[in-house]
Formats: C-alpha cells, sequence, structure tokens
C-alpha cells in the first residue's frame, strides 16, 4: 500500500473518536460500491516532465529520470513552463525526448497541459519517430516523416482543426492511420489534452486511439500500427519529424507518458486534478476500505 494512503487510512480511523450505530448493511453496501467505481488500469506513470527548471536547456524527468534538451536557440522559461516562438523547423527551438520511449511500450498514454500562442504552419504538440535524414540533434535537416506517432495542434494554420497520425514507413509499406477532430482551440488558454494508445482493444486486435481535450473526448480510431513499429529517434515536443512543417509557438507547462491506455474516467480525473497533481485510482477505494474500519473499530466498541 502507498505510504501516503495508508498514513490518509491511520488518520482517518483516528478522526472519529466517539462510537454510534451505523447499520452494516449501509457501510457494506457503500463499500462495495466505492470499490467498484475505483477500478482502474492502474497505468504507471513512466515520465513526467513539469518544466520547473526555470533556466538551462534540459527538462527534467521527475519519474523516469529520461531527461530532455531544449534544442535550438529562442526558447524561454515562464512560470514553471517552457515557451516555445515558433517559426522554421530549420531554426526554431523544440524539446527534444530521450530515444526509444515510446517503441518500448505496447500500450500507453501521452497527457499533458498546453497553451498555443499562434497558429504555426502543422504545428506539433507531439511527434515522435523519425525522418529521412534519421536521427537530428538540432533544428534543420530531416525532409519527409516516416516513422512517427504525433498529434497536431492544428492542421495547416486552422486553430480549430487537429490531427493524429500513425505512420510506419521505416521500412517502406507499412501504412499510415489518420485521425482528425475539430476541437476549439483559443490561442493564448491553456488546454489539457490525452491520447491513449489502446493496443488490441479494436475490431480483430486492432489498437485503438483516442483523443480527449480538457476531458472529453474529441476523436477516436483504429490503426494496425504497433508502437513497437515506431522507430522512434526524434521524439519531440513541438517539432514534426517533416521538416516542411513549422514548429510550435506554444508554452509547454507539463507532459506525462503512462505505459498504458487511461480510462476515459481516468482521463477526466486527471484533468480535473490539474498539472503537477497525478491521481492515484485508488484513492477511492481506500476511502471506502477506512469507512469499513471505522464501522467495524465501533462495532467492537459498542
Amino acid at each position: 500500500m502507498n505510504l501516503r494512503f495508508f498514513t490518509f487510512y491511520t488518520n482517518l480511523l483516528h478522526s472519529f473518536p466517539n462510537t454510534y450505530s451505523i447499520p452494516m448493511k449501509s457501510i457494506f453496501t457503500t463499500t462495495a460500491v466505492l470499490l467498484i467505481g475505483s477500478a482502474s488500469a492502474n497505468a504507471a506513470l513512466l515520465h513526467l516532465y513539469s518544466f520547473n527548471e526555470g533556466s538551462g536547456t534540459v527538462v527534467t524527468d521527475s519519474v523516469g529520470g529520461a531527461n530532455g534538451t531544449i534544442m535550438g536557440d529562442g526558447a524561454s522559461w515562464i512560470s514553471g513552463q517552457v515557451s516555445l516562438p515558433g517559426g522554421p523547423s530549420t531554426t526554431a527551438p523544440y524539446i527534444d525526448l530521450p530515444n526509444g520511449i515510446v517503441s518500448s511500450l505496447t500500450s500507453a498514454t501521452f497527457e499533458g497541459w498546453v497553451t498555443p500562442t499562434g497558429a504555426q504552419n502543422w504545428g506539433r504538440v507531439f511527434d515522435f519517430g523519425t525522418t529521412e535524414g534519421g536521427e537530428l540533434n538540432g533544428p534543420g535537416g530531416g525532409g519527409a516523416g516516416l516513422d512517427y506517432i504525433l498529434l497536431s495542434l492544428n492542421r495547416g494554420t486552422e486553430a480549430n482543426t487537429q490531427r493524429i497520425e500513425v505512420r510506419n514507413e521505416s521500412p517502406a509499406g507499412g501504412g499510415v492511420s489518420t485521425i482528425d477532430s475539430n476541437a476549439m482551440q483559443i490561442l493564448g488558454e491553456q488546454f489539457h489534452f490525452a491520447v491513449t494508445f489502446d493496443a488490441g482493444a479494436g475490431a480483430g486486435g486492432a489498437n485503438v486511439i483516442t483523443q480527449y481535450r480538457d476531458g472529453a473526448m474529441v476523436s477516436t480510431g483504429e490503426t494496425p500500427i504497433n508502437l513497437s513499429d515506431l522507430d522512434d529517434v526524434n521524439n519531440w515536443l513541438g517539432r514534426s519529424n517533416w521538416t516542411a512543417d513549422s514548429n510550435s509557438q506554444a508554452d509547454y507547462n507539463e507532459f506525462r507518458i503512462y505505459d498504458s491506455a487511461l480510462s476515459a474516467a481516468e482521463v477526466s480525473a486527471s484533468y480535473s486534478a490539474g498539472p503537477t497533481a497525478v491521481p492515484e485510482p485508488s484513492t477511492v477505494g481506500l476511502i471506502a476500505l477506512a469507512g469499513l474500519g471505522v464501522f467495524m473499530r465501533r462495532s467492537r466498541k459498542s
């Protein structure tokens, strides 16, 4: 049991020194409902980037130790966020995360909070994969994207349009899957996003991809492409694996990667909790057990 939840449970029991009668049926019914409601996939948080450094070029992964780097010049730190100014991929800054953090997964959730401050041409929230130019270690180079999973901030420069795309063309022949959405997006306003990749959950064993915006589902679709098919040597926030696309003009507040697909309820709970507060699905169940413990304790005293 997580130590802080054990402490919570113990403190809750000690907060009821008096004895009084509670109907057993009510206690067990309530406990059962809460325990059922707390069921979850128990996704493990693998990587957490909170962008609280305030200076320098390193972005710290406080969970997995897979620290990233701000590449290029012109990014700035503002109130616990990294601000990217946008512009051509040949010169504009972006955030580079370590190789292999996506292809090592079977299912996943990519989640974060970002504020678009301008509509750059095909700007990215994230793009994990590779290009014709292979691994790139700074602005410029590349060519066409070959392997990747991406979430765009916009399609072209239309602020209220987005795209998820998975491509497996390194080597050629793996195909591409595209899922478009039209969520309202206000420049200068932060939003929460979550993209879940649920391996084998679709028809005939296809993988299911679902996008959430501010806790609500906005698009879903299927792909035969697995995360392990991707040659993810360019794992980027704010940059596309297609050189002709512009780098994003946006402020990054937080970014997370989980090892499985969060449920709709878990995404909603995470959105409500906000950045830096990572909800643990077992909390509700422990509250129910605490309630049962209170009853049993009082029963012994009666």
